[in-house]
């Protein structure tokens, strides 16, 4: 037996956890913990699940090229001298016809790393490669990310706090923060558990009692999906007429207070934000309400940790304002133990070499919720380009992108497109090329954590399976047949390059980083906006007023949207009166995983309704149900689940898509229900609270 310390890389928030494979003859038997991460740094099964992904038996080995219609799935296997020169010819003749803003990136983080990191080593190609059209903004955060500038200026990306912080916190409210199961950081399920056993109040909003709400919380506050402004205002409500807002540090720390405190309470002509308001939006009763807002004003301090789901909503921008303000009003800012209540990843990694992509001037942007219209529709449809290639690396775009039917049209209309993938995926099924990448375990590389202050490391564990190649070498050999492969590797193997890495790193000790796999930074208890919170003066942030704009002029002249946040209701069509949310699975990482049988059969996939809604539609457990909207419709059993609000049903998000003769998806992929519309201003996606009705199939 052999063990040797890696990481998953995945797209989960806890993408660089401290993990240790353990060979045996030359294959990986098993992944788990690696004991260099203590108490606190653990991986979960996504990272644990790499072996099934490494020796699938419908792992791709070799290079496709297809040969019937896309979406066929009809591929013959060709050499990587075949694939390779039909790629670089076909992206040469776009370039040369219509420009390199032709080729679309569709790059996402199913890898993210120092060196082997997706998003970047595509961003770094397409660019010298002339420049593609790129997309802009998240599909995890792109609302938030839109919004919080303005409220911090660029200082949002310090605003986040480290997980050891949660020690000192006399209450922690996840606001739609599922951690369990959604992982937002490596250390945070663990600090969560320890704070619940010293006593501190565990405050979890959501629609749902998931698997934090019953394993964590103190409290559950059931909130309709895309109503948590609404909460959020009515809770600034009581904080205002019960006298229990910190003046001091809001005046010393914010401008625009003033203007929302009246908006609030009605001042401005229109009705107050109260509990019983708020009460026939959210279904939170009002004196929950009171009482929450009644224990949070004394909870000192307070953390504030908002999900990504609560932005994720129309206008989804609005929630991280107020969140913002919240902590700003409870004096919980920049605290020890509290939270700006902004994104808890914004807080720097330790300094280590990532490999850059050149910058280019006059870059087409295009908002990635919007990439199948920008397809579709191009220049005559105001979009910055007429896209006839698509590039896709380190993400199931098809899939994961709102408006499965939309994406497939997009797809079948471009004149190439390529990828990289371990799997036949939907978006696979729809390339001309597919080109086999090399699995995680098969590459060397340096992790970068989302959240928290460390690195982690691993060898390649083992020689990559079959023909499959690591996405750095694929594109030096696409650059060297396209005339800038000494640009783009810059005479580095991919070895020399990690090491390249380390000597511009802040590690001490190279050699124990390699051999252990971790290395943490002398700070674990970093406090995001801590230098601003004790003096704001001397430590200003860069909006205009130096402090947290609240109302931010600036904000209302750009997007033409209030200066300051405000309740948003969001369009209601009677043709489909029940609320669709789509978590994260705790089983896979979005769509990776979905077509590995124990995977699927750990969790079967169903459409979780609570037994009032079912019983209403004549549907009872195991039924398979007709889930539609105007945009499409999707198939799959029904699951009871009295752990759901009324009004609400649930579909993990993930699945891969399966249409069938009618042209019906009969898998239950989220996104035939979803719109590439967005959230206003920041077009950003919106993937909860989406309009549907069920019926019997």
């Amino acid at each position: 037996m052999q063990s040797v310390p890696v990481f998953c890389g995945k797209d989960c928030g806890g993408n660089a956890c401290p993990l240790i494979a353990t060979l045996e003859n030359g294959r990986v038997r098993r992944v788990s913990n690696n004991p260099v991460g203590g108490k606190y740094l653990k991986g979960c099964r996504r990272g644990f699940d790499m072996p099934l992904e490494l020796y699938a038996p419908d792992r791709l080995l070799k290079p496709l090229l297809r040969i019937g219609e896309r979406g066929s799935g009809e591929f013959r296997e060709a050499s990587w001298e075949e694939a390779l020169g039909l790629t670089a010819d076909k992206l040469g003749e776009i370039r040369a016809r219509f420009g390199a803003p032709a080729v679309l990136n569709l790059a996402s983080a199913g890898s993210t790393s120092a060196l082997h990191g997706t998003g970047p080593l595509l961003r770094r190609f397409l660019n010298l490669f002339g420049g593609a059209t790129m997309w802009t903004g998240s599909y995890s955060t792109g609302a938030a990310q839109f919004v919080l500038p303005y409220l911090l200026g660029d200082q949002w990306t310090a605003a986040g706090f480290d997980a050891a912080t949660m020690q000192y916190s006399g209450m922690i409210i996840l606001w739609g923060a599922n951690v369990l199961e959604a992982r937002l950081g490596t250390e945070i399920n663990q600090r969560l558990v320890e704070a619940k056993q010293r006593g501190a109040q565990i405050v979890v909003i959501d629609p749902r009692r998931s698997q934090t709400a019953k394993q964590t919380a103190t409290w559950w506050l059931p909130c309709r999906p895309g109503t948590d402004a609404a909460l959020m205002l009515a809770v600034l409500h009581v904080l205002l007429t019960e006298d229990q807002v910190d003046r001091p540090f809001i005046a010393a720390h914010s401008v625009g207070f003033d203007q929302l405190e009246r908006y609030v309470l009605g001042l401005d002509g229109d009705e107050a934000r109260t509990p019983r308001w708020a009460e026939e939006l959210c279904g939170v009763q009002s004196e929950e309400i009171i009482r929450f807002s009644r224990a949070y004003a004394a909870a000192k301090p307070a953390m504030l940790l908002p999900g990504y789901s609560i932005q994720r909503v129309f206008a989804g921008e609005e929630s991280y304002r107020l969140a913002v303000t919240l902590q700003i009003a409870t004096g919980n800012l920049g605290q020890r133990g509290g939270s700006t209540g902004s994104l808890n990843d914004s807080l720097p990694a330790p300094r280590v070499g990532t490999l850059p992509a050149p910058r280019i001037s006059n870059q087409p942007p295009l908002p990635v919720v919007r990439w199948p219209d920008a397809v579709l529709e191009g220049r005559a449809g105001g979009y910055p380009a007429d896209i006839h290639a698509i590039y896709s690396v380190g993400g199931n775009y098809l899939n994961q992108g709102g408006d499965i039917a939309k994406n497939i049209a997009a797809f079948k209309k471009v004149d190439f497109a390529v990828c990289h993938e371990l799997f036949l995926t939907p978006t696979a099924r729809y390339c001309d090329v597919v080109l086999p990448a090399a699995h995680a375990l098969e590459k060397e590389d340096i992790g970068l954590p989302w959240t928290g202050n460390f690195l982690t490391y691993k060898p390649q564990a083992v020689p990559p399976q079959g023909e499959a190649r690591c996405d750095y070498d694929i594109f030096c050999d696409l650059a060297e047949r396209l005339g800038f492969e000494p640009e783009f590797s810059e005479g580095r193997s991919a070895a020399a390059w990690v090491q390249h890495f380390l000597e511009r790193s802040e590690v001490p000790d190279h050699d124990a980083f390699r051999r252990t796999g971790v290395y943490l930074a002398p700070d674990q208890e970093r406090v995001g906006l801590a230098d601003f919170a004790v003096d704001p003066a001397r430590h200003p942030l860069s909006t205009p007023s130096g402090r947290v704009e609240i109302a931010c002029e600036r904000y209302q002249r750009e997007t033409g949207f209030p200066a300051i946040p405000t309740w948003q209701a969001p369009p209601q069509d009677p043709r489909y009166p029940l609320l669709l949310i789509t978590p994260k699975s705790p089983h896979r990482t979005h769509s990776q995983g979905s077509s590995l049988p124990h995977i699927r059969h750990r969790a079967a996939h169903a459409l979780e309704m609570h037994p009032t809604d079912a019983a209403t539609r004549d549907l009872g457990d195991g039924d398979r149900a007709r889930v539609y909207n105007a945009l499409g419709a999707t198939r799959l059993p029904v699951r009871l689940c009295a752990d759901l609000i009324p009004g609400v049903v649930c579909m993990p998000e993930g699945v891969w898509v399966e249409l069938g003769e009618d042209g019906l998806d009969t898998a239950g992929a989220a996104n035939m229900l979803t719109s590439t519309q967005g959230t206003a201003p920041g077009r950003a996606c919106i993937m909860h609270g989406v309009s549907v009705e069920v019926s019997r199939e």
